[in-house]
């Protein structure tokens, strides 16, 4: 079945930064894809949001006025995927990472906005929006004030799951996938995302996570015990237990100590 072409709102205070990813989305990118309209505030973007019921936005974070964040605070409910262009710090890129949002960084990158268009063309082609969960709000204090972050989003096939660190078991590695147990509503949840562990480790707190085995990155909060048999073991909260790599038995038995964990 033929999938329509994408419409596309480009927001951006500079014409020249629209005309330019403009230019770029079709000579290097897709050509079929078509620009609904450029707008260069927030106000004529939220004109043309009305008026034409996009696919999704390319929006700039710092515009004149109000901010990305606040304007889409401001007209949400909205049913439309949006892009971030940023040329934020990393500290930024983290909350975008862990609120599994989209962005592309300025300068633009033809290899970042063509992945950021194919997994565009997924999440529209599955109508899988996911504009109520997320709080903008909240993200301009991760952004503007360096709030500590507490929480990551997962997006799964057919699910959407906002969780705490501090509920988060262990993440395990499938290849370049990644297994994640965690708790929700009082009880145990898995979900296998297309990210792979080395990621998770950058993103969640390091004085939480510890990554005891190529394969296992555990929640300390949830060690119940470490196992010493013929091999060294971390066994969970939730009953699993899994191997330390002899290399890293030492430096996790410093780290629970050093950080104040019991059961060492």
């Amino acid at each position: 079945m033929q999938t329509k072409n994408l419409n596309i709102l480009i927001v951006d205070d500079e014409k020249k930064a629209c005309t330019n990813l403009k230019n770029i989305l079709h000579e290097f990118i897709d050509n079929s894809i078509n620009i609904a309209g450029m707008a260069y505030s927030t106000a004529e973007a939220e004109v043309l949001i009305n008026k034409l019921a996009p696919d999704a936005i390319f929006l700039d974070i710092e515009m004149p006025h109000e901010n990305a964040f606040s304007f889409l605070e401001r007209i949400k409910p909205f049913y439309f995927e949006i892009i971030f262009v940023t040329a934020f710090d990393e500290y930024a890129i983290n909350a975008f990472k862990l609120n599994a949002l989209d962005y592309i960084l300025k300068p633009i990158s033809i290899s970042e906005l063509r992945n950021a268009i194919q997994r565009l063309k997924e999440k529209t082609k599955y109508k899988k929006f996911i504009a109520g969960n997320t709080s903008y709000n909240e993200l301009t204090e991760q952004v503007y004030k360096k709030a500590r972050q507490h929480k990551i989003t997962l997006k799964g096939t057919n699910t959407i799951h906002v969780v705490d660190f501090k509920d988060i078991y262990f993440l395990e590695a499938h290849g370049s996938y990644s297994r994640i147990l965690f708790l929700k509503n009082k009880e145990i949840t898995e979900i296998t995302m297309s990210t792979p562990l080395s990621e998770y480790e950058e993103l969640l707190p390091a004085d939480m996570f510890f990554r005891i085995h190529r394969s296992y990155l555990v929640n300390c909060v949830h060690i119940k015990k470490i196992q010493h048999n013929n091999t060294n073991h971390v066994l969970l909260e939730s009953n699993h237990s899994f191997p330390i790599s002899r290399r890293r038995y030492f430096e996790l038995i410093e780290f629970l100590k050093s950080n104040d964990y019991p059961n060492v």
